[in-house]
């Protein structure tokens, strides 16, 4: 139920061919009319917090007892605790919602717009662990920094993602691959791989109790696995990180990537203001981790991988005009989350149209 700073998406058109099998399997009736299958990602809000009130959905109505919240001790909150800006200079109560909310899910529109900037709950390995509390689903506002936020919800029927789902398929059953935030979540979105940092300084690494609960955070378990933000080695990267052993190392793994390579298929990773944060000027609402390919040796600074293959987000809008768009295919757009969501949906609309396309919309599951 996170709002973000800027909205993320990813599409994967996939030829009808099969790519990457070595003996293809026997093809399916039918199967050839499918030119491309667009699969729009959206991370950081849970599913309820769209799609709770979509009809016929596994949504709000079917939460039940599990939507009760519980405070550290276990015990049930009387009334939500008060919603809390973690935005401001000063954190204190966003006196736009109502105080002493009942205990679950509550409407978050009846008190900000959806073009209104809310907190940013924290989203992070150890904490949405706790938050899960062994599948009760009951400590997600106690192991919280935005109070009563994360049992807000909205009514999502205006979302332009709405009613594409209204048309097409919606998976209410779709959750992310790993705990925590976009760096994990987005390494398992290209390799389905945790990255690797061993022997990483001291200061980045997560400090646990003898029953594996977290006494310090960090970026690093303790046996050097990577599961919070960290920016690559590689440029981009922020400027302001100037010790390299404060970055990740090139990471090795075999990614989407080099699969859709290896199979002699044509792909891209585009990305908006990746040309402006390569040249040394990026934009306010840049994200470096937001960019898994440059992580990875394959597609470092210098390598004819990222020449080829990340390119900026205005390349992708002449590949849609030119209807040269790369067989395989993940945009990465720089706006707000309605205003990416309404874009994208204008974008791929007129494909969508076609009989070649399909398209599916799904919404990443989070604290």
């Amino acid at each position: 139920m996170q709002p973000l700073r800027k909205a993320l998406f990813f599409i994967f058109l996939a030829t009808a061919a099969p790519v990457l099998a070595a003996s293809p399997p026997e093809r399916r009736p039918g199967l050839d009319r499918i030119g491309h299958v667009i699969v729009l990602f959206l991370e950081n809000r849970s599913f309820d917090h769209l799609y709770g009130l979509f009809p016929g959905a596994e949504g709000i109505q079917d939460s039940g007892f599990a939507s009760i919240q519980v405070n550290m001790e276990g015990h049930q909150f009387a009334t939500l605790p008060a919603v809390i800006n973690n935005l401001a200079r000063r954190e204190g109560v966003d006196s736009r919602f109502a105080i002493g909310l009942p205990n679950g899910p509550f409407r978050a529109d009846r008190y900000v717009g959806p073009e209104e900037r809310t907190s940013d709950p924290v989203h992070r390995f150890y904490q949405e662990q706790e938050q899960i509390d062994g599948g009760k689903m009951d400590r997600f506002v106690a192991v919280s920094d935005t109070g009563a936020l994360p049992m807000g919800y909205i009514d999502g029927r205006q979302l332009p993602l709405f009613r594409l789902a209204q048309e097409y398929t919606l998976a209410d059953r779709f959750f992310h691959a790993a705990f925590g935030g976009a760096l994990l979540n987005h390494f398992w979105l290209i390799c389905a791989c945790t990255p690797r940092y061993d022997n990483a300084p001291q200061n980045i690494v997560a400090q646990l109790d003898a029953n594996g609960r977290m006494i310090k955070d960090g970026v690093v378990t303790p046996d050097g696995y990577v599961v919070n933000t960290i920016d690559p080695v590689s440029e981009p990267h922020d400027p302001r990180i100037t010790v390299d052993r404060q970055l990740l190392p090139l990471q090795t793994m075999p990614t989407i990537g080099r699969m859709l390579t290896d199979a002699g298929v044509s792909w891209a990773w585009y990305s908006g203001g990746f040309a402006d944060a390569v040249a040394g000027h990026p934009d306010s609402t840049f994200v470096y981790h937001h960019q898994p390919f440059a992580y990875f040796a394959d597609y470092a600074e210098g390598t004819a991988g990222r020449a080829e293959h990340l390119k900026d987000e205005h390349d992708m809008l002449r590949a849609i005009s030119c209807r040269c768009f790369a067989p395989a295919a993940w945009p990465s757009l720089r706006q707000r989350r309605c205003q990416c969501v309404a874009r994208v949906a204008r974008e791929i609309r007129p494909e969508a149209k076609r009989p070649s396309w399909w398209c599916c919309t799904r919404s990443g599951a989070a604290a």
